[in-house]
């Protein structure tokens, strides 16, 4: 920026009328202003200090500027706010990283729900739909580096496709928001603090209420994985529980076996079992499994001193 140079001057980011300015000068203080002389007959010659920001670009390139800015209000008029469950789906979805440098989406205010996709057609034969599928929507276009901007609904759509190729991975991601929900609605949450500041702990009611409001979106990414990846995931699911359930039973009689001093017998079992106790004991840690009410883990006894 110099002296002498017009600028288009707007006050509002990204809405409100735009106006021809003149540079007069460039201050010398944090954060920056600049001196600038309205040219419009009706301003009368007025000059301000504004912030530098509010000169959007030369003059001379204002009108590309603004196509390009009605470009992208048009692209965005759809965009979902932070409450809608497709948004919160496809969040979670994304938030797994698992086709980075493939594909993204917006999150911020001003791209919120726009998909980026930086190869398409990588993702297309990912997917297994033309490539003509990404620009469905007329508001869909591609830079000049090749990547491809489109606009929600294109986003929710491609989000659907993607859940199926990795259908097993989110569903046990589903399964774990769930848990963890579960078990926040009745303990609450604690976040430690840091430093002297005190730890925060919310309370079951309030997480609770935030699970309720969070269940549409792991309903929805059911339904992208499809009912028969749910139903063998269930299935799955159901069978180590009852694994963990025998593991149990057989630690229990493995230990009262060491009380009793059949040690060989005991010795034996856990061999045959073919999985380390310890394993077992981490599996139900993970799987939030609690051990029977009134059961002790029964140590190996010390040895008889000789």
């Amino acid at each position: 920026m110099e002296v002498g140079e017009r600028w288009a001057h707007r006050t509002a980011p990204h809405h409100g009328p735009v106006e021809e300015v003149e540079v007069l000068k460039i201050g010398a203080q944090r954060p920056l202003r600049i001196k600038v002389r309205f040219i419009a007959e009706e301003a009368e010659g007025r000059e301000e200090w504004v912030p530098s920001a509010r000169l959007r670009v030369l003059w001379q390139d204002k009108d590309a500027w603004l196509a390009s800015e009605q470009q992208w209000s048009e692209l965005t008029k759809d965009s979902p706010d932070d409450e809608d469950p497709a948004f919160r789906a496809v969040t979670i979805l994304f938030d797994e990283h698992l086709w980075d440098g493939l594909v993204t989406f917006g999150v911020n205010y001003r791209d919120r729900g726009l998909l980026y996709v930086e190869d398409a057609p990588a993702l297309a034969a990912l997917l297994d739909v033309p490539e003509s599928f990404f620009f469905s929507d007329s508001r869909a276009f591609t830079d000049t580096d090749g990547a491809l901007t489109a606009p929600w609904p294109t986003t929710v759509q491609v989000a659907r496709l993607l859940a199926r190729t990795r259908a097993d991975h989110l569903m046990a991601v589903v399964h774990k928001h769930e848990h963890q929900a579960r078990q926040d609605a009745i303990y609450g949450r604690y976040y430690p603090g840091r430093g002297k500041n005190p730890g925060t702990h919310i309370s079951p009611e309030i997480c609770a209420e935030v699970d309720r409001s969070s269940q549409p979106a792991y309903n929805l990414l059911r339904q992208w994985c499809g009912a028969d990846v749910v139903e063998s995931f269930e299935e799955l699911k159901a069978l180590r529980d009852e694994v963990l359930r025998i593991g149990q039973l057989m630690e229990q009689a493995i230990g009262s076996l060491r009380q009793a001093g059949q040690t060989r017998a005991a010795d034996r079992f856990e061999r045959e079992l073919g999985i380390p106790l310890e394993t077992l004991r981490q599996a139900e840690r993970d799987n939030g499994h609690s051990r029977p009410t009134g059961h002790r883990r029964q140590e190996d006894p010390c040895p008889a001193p000789s």
